[in-house]
Order: structure tokens, then C-alpha cells, then sequence
């Protein structure tokens, strides 16, 4: 904020506040680094100043240094519109990469022009007009050459002298510029001459500028055809999508639909299978109190026997003569002599902990099918084979899909039971004896 000059009266007194006059505030310069929010730029706008300001190497350079792609695509095989369109995303995606695109113009063109002075609209109007002429250089120079200071007007003189040497060649040096002003101007073939090869130079000059300025036409129509391609294909992705999204609630539409029958179905189903299962379940029980009460009877039957072989065995024992008694002791410790085929079952640790989580049932069956292998390893209802992987070590069926693993002892006429197992963890038990081993 600008601030006035002190007026040599006090700071409270009235005449001094009649002459004070606002002034607006002076609009802001910009960064002189050239900073500038170039995220807020729409995407083909972002595009086409990054594809006028950066040369294709430059736009290569920027893409392989933030590391920047297209599914699909070779990074090496886009073209230099579609290399600005991939940093035109990553920018408005990322501001902060805006620091690389800035990078390149500073060391192309140093930094940008007026930083030093204040712009307001009309002013932006006449900058950008001017710099979109082809007669730029013209009107740069018109204004610079009207302005009323001195020192502005003498800052167009280096632009001059550059286009001197562009355009007429070489300026002649000092001492050749002041012979020349003594000099009387010269008339005749050599004046024609020169003015010759001013004005082919001249028309060589208007030549290069046509030429300029077609090219620029060329390249702007060029960038023009391509908008209107990119656009076109933007509203046709926008189409596809709007279909696609159609589609795909038809189809979320329809699944709810086929969901909620589905659900119907499954509850009339199911109501009819608990139905069925009630039933079957009555049925069950019904059988299960049968069975309960069958097996109570036959228990209370076998302790009825047994209590009548005690007695029978009681009254043959006080029946018997003395000299009977006296023998009886000797036969009663003679054994029965055993078959030649019976071994001694041996109750591993590992037997009994894998008798936990099997219903009785199965428990029953397993020492069943132990005893009958003591009596008769070769009895054709145990089903024993050899285990695959383990040498010496065998399996018996004791249920559809339990086994009994045994393995003969190492003392003579001995077996030793090992495990009741699931017939699907043969596999894993054989891996588990092997690590032992």
C-alpha cells in the first residue's frame, strides 16, 4: 500500500484529512521466477501451451524424469501432443510437478517478460494480443518509440541494431559510420546497386516471414484438426461410458431380481426340508429310545447271566470231592495253552492320545480289531496292508474311513498298536514318522 508524504501537520488534523485521497491498492508483481498455477488451467489449454512452449526433446526429457506412461503404449512412441496431454494430467493431478515444466521455460527464455511492472486486464489483453500478432516485434516496437520518457524510447535502440544486422548486415564501425555522414551521398549505378540488394534482401526477408507464417497457420490448423479429433473421441468415451453404465445397472437390476426369486425359492425350499427333517429327526429319536431301552434290557439280561454263572460256579465248587479240590489249584494256574499264531498287543502312548475325539463307537471298534489281530493277524475282516512309504508299519480297516496303524515289536510274538487315525491323513502321518525317523 502506497503510503502519502507528510504534509508537516499533525496526523489528526482536518485539512489534512480533506487532501489525503484513497488510492487503490497497486495490483501485486508477479514471482519473478516465473511461478504460475498452471493447474488451474483446463486440460487442452495446460496441452497446447506446454506443446507451443516446449521443443519435442524438451517434452521427451520432462516425461522420462517423472516417470510418466500410458497403458499400452511405448513411451518412446508418443507423439509430442500426446507427451504434453500426459503432462497436462500429471500436472493438474500433482501441482507441485509444475516445478519441472517451469525449469525448462526459465532455461529456454530466461524468465518471463514484465515482472518488474503491474498488469490489469486491458493490459493482459494488449500483452497477449501482441504476442499472438505476427507483427509482435512491430507493435512492441511502436509502443516503446511513443512512450514519453526518453530513457524508455532509447531502449528500443539494441532490438533496432539486431534487426539492422538481420535484415542490411553488419553495422559498419565507428569510424566508417562518421566518414560516411561526411561524406556526400553518392548517386548513380552504385546507389541502384545498393538499393538492389536491399530490396532482394528485403523480399528474401518478407519471405522467410510468409514462410513463417504459413508454417505457423499449418501447425496451428494442424493442432486445431487435433483438438477436434481428441475431443470427439473424449465424447465418444463419454457416450460408451453412459452406455456401459446403463448396461451394468441393468444387469445390477437383474441380479437383485434373480437374487430375490432365488431367496423366495430357498425359503419355500427350506421350510419344506425342515419339514422333512422334523420328521426324520421324530423318527430317530423314536428309534434311538427304542434302541436305549433294547440295550438296557440285553445289559440287565448279561448281568442276569452273569449272576447266575457265579452261583452255578459256587454250587460246582461246593460239590466237588476233596481230592478234586486239592487238584484244583494246580489246573487252575495251568494256562490255556495259546494258538500258534497269537501275539501280544502292545498299548502305545501314541495309541491312547489319538483315541481322543473319536466317539465311543469307534474306540469300541478299534480294541476290537486290535484283539482280533492278536488272535489272527491274517484275519480276512481286518483288511491289513502294508503302509506305502513306511517299512514295516500296517494299516486295518476298523470303520469306512478310520484305520489302525500297528507295526510288529521288537520282541518276538509281540505287535505294537500305534495310532487310530482318518484314512485321508495317512499321507501326512507317513511325512511325520519320516521326519522322526
Amino acid at each position: 500500500m502506497a503510503t502519502k508524504k507528510s504534509s508537516g501537520k499533525k496526523k489528526g488534523s482536518a485539512p489534512a484529512r480533506r487532501r489525503a485521497a484513497p488510492r487503490e491498492r497497486a495490483p501485486a508483481l508477479p514471482d519473478p521466477g516465473g511461478d504460475a498455477p498452471l493447474g488451474e488451467l483446463s486440460r487442452d489449454a495446460l496441452s497446447v501451451f506446454l506443446y507451443a512452449a516446449l521443443l519435442p526433446e524438451e517434452t521427451r526429457a520432462l516425461v522420462k524424469e517423472l516417470g510418466l506412461s500410458v497403458p499400452g503404449f511405448r513411451t518412446e512412441g508418443l507423439s509430442d501432443v500426446e507427451r504434453s496431454d500426459v503432462l497436462a494430467d500429471e500436472i493438474r493431478a500433482r501441482p507441485a510437478t509444475r516445478t519441472h515444466v517451469l525449469d525448462a521455460l526459465r532455461k529456454a527464455f530466461g524468465a518471463p517478460p514484465l515482472t518488474l511492472t503491474p498488469l490489469d486486464a486491458r493490459a493482459a489483453d494488449d500483452l497477449l494480443t501482441t504476442g499472438a500478432s505476427d507483427h509482435g516485434v512491430t507493435l512492441a516496437l511502436w509502443r516503446v518509440l511513443a512512450d514519453p520518457a526518453a530513457d524508455v524510447r532509447a531502449r528500443a535502440g539494441p532490438l533496432l541494431d539486431e534487426l539492422v544486422k538481420e535484415y542490411y548486415g553488419p553495422l559498419p564501425d565507428a569510424e566508417g559510420r562518421g566518414a560516411a555522414k561526411a561524406q556526400p551521398r553518392e548517386e548513380g549505378p552504385d546507389l541502384a546497386a545498393r538499393i538492389a540488394v536491399l530490396e532482394k534482401e528485403l523480399a528474401e526477408a518478407r519471405a522467410r516471414i510468409e514462410s513463417g507464417r504459413k508454417k505457423a497457420e499449418e501447425q496451428r490448423d494442424k493442432l486445431q484438426e487435433w483438438l477436434k479429433e481428441a475431443r470427439a473421441r473424449a465424447a465418444q468415451a463419454v457416450d460408451e461410458a453412459a452406455r456401459a453404465r446403463e448396461a451394468m445397472e441393468a444387469a445390477q437390476r437383474a441380479r437383485e431380481r434373480a437374487e430375490h426369486d432365488l431367496a423366495a425359492a430357498r425359503a419355500t425350499d427350506a421350510a419344506a426340508e425342515a419339514q422333512r427333517a422334523r420328521a426324520a429327526a421324530r423318527e430317530l429319536e423314536a428309534r434311538a429310545a427304542a434302541l436305549e431301552a433294547k440295550l438296557a434290557r440285553q445289559e440287565e439280561r448279561e448281568r442276569e447271566l452273569e449272576a447266575a454263572l457265579r452261583e452255578a460256579r459256587a454250587r460246582a465248587g461246593a460239590d466237588r470231592s476233596p481230592a478234586a479240590q486239592a487238584a484244583t489249584p494246580a489246573e487252575a494256574d495251568e494256562p490255556e495253552e495259546a494258538p500258534a499264531s497269537w501275539l501280544m498287543p502292545v498299548y502305545t502312548r501314541e495309541f491312547y492320545d489319538s483315541l481322543e475325539g473319536w466317539d465311543r463307537r469307534v474306540q469300541r471298534a478299534a480294541f476290537k480289531q486290535a484283539n482280533l489281530l492278536a488272535q489272527d493277524h491274517r484275519h480276512p475282516s481286518l483288511r491289513a496292508l502294508p503302509l506305502e512309504g513306511l517299512p514295516g508299519y500296517y494299516r486295518v480297516r476298523v470303520a469306512t474311513d478310520v484305520r489302525l496303524l500297528y507295526r510288529r515289536g521288537e520282541r518276538q510274538n509281540t505287535i505294537e498298536v500305534l495310532s487310530l487315525i482318518d484314512r485321508e491323513d495317512l499321507d501326512r502321518y507317513v511325512r511325520q514318522a519320516k521326519t522322526r525317523a
